[in-house]
């Protein structure tokens, strides 16, 4: 080969190597909007979820104490339900905190985004079994006036929790969609070099 080509070519693979390790070193400004926007509102989901927990918890074991029947049902499931609540908040603050917008290629930042839609999805399907179960317990209480007041309490209790829920979720998936969607669509639009890059986004 050409010693001339040699170093030619040597000296541009060099350059390439360098360019693709400073794009990953450094994303694109819109990019890391995209990546910190996500990570701001999962930190938000978090501490709103917690905040809410605590005030359940609180309200509900000083209402338990200072009221029976099916009143102290209800507060005594508010407090059972929002400890999970509360450890789901904790877990997903310390996930959000490991993330770092810097770190994040666009795979990586669409991955997450679609993730995190589908996961508020999934969470508001849920939120309607709640709903239905909380019922189904209130309608047992009529056929077992033993556990009427047990199962009523804790069925109304299910039934408002998962309610909220269901509205919680619901609005930050539409949130996250429609804050991230035209985000993510403008960055696969770009795609590497200005090239195209044809994804369906739901």
């Amino acid at each position: 080969m050409n010693p001339i080509r040699h170093i030619f070519l040597a000296a541009s693979s060099l350059l390439l190597y360098q360019a693709a390790t400073a794009q990953r070193a450094s994303p694109p400004p819109e990019l890391r909007e995209f990546s910190e926007q996500r990570i701001k509102h999962q930190k938000t989901l978090g501490l709103t979820l917690g905040s809410f927990a605590l005030a359940n918890i609180a309200v509900g074991a000083v209402a338990a104490s200072q009221t029976s029947g099916e009143t102290k049902y209800f507060h005594k499931m508010n407090v059972y339900w929002n400890l999970v609540n509360l450890g789901i908040a904790g877990a997903g603050l310390l996930g959000s905190r490991k993330r770092k917008a810097d770190g994040e290629t666009l795979a990586d930042a669409v991955r997450q985004h679609e993730n995190m839609k589908q996961l508020l999805l999934i969470n508001a399907g849920l939120d309607v079994a709640y709903v239905i179960g909380g019922g189904y317990l209130r309608e047992r209480a009529e056929s077992h006036p033993d556990k009427a007041d047990q199962l009523s309490g804790y069925g109304k209790s299910i039934m408002a929790q998962g309610g909220f829920l269901l509205a919680f979720d619901l609005v930050n998936y539409f949130i996250a969609k429609n804050r991230g969607d035209k985000q993510e669509r403008v960055l696969l639009s770009a795609g590497p070099a200005g090239v195209g890059v044809a994804i369906p986004i739901r």
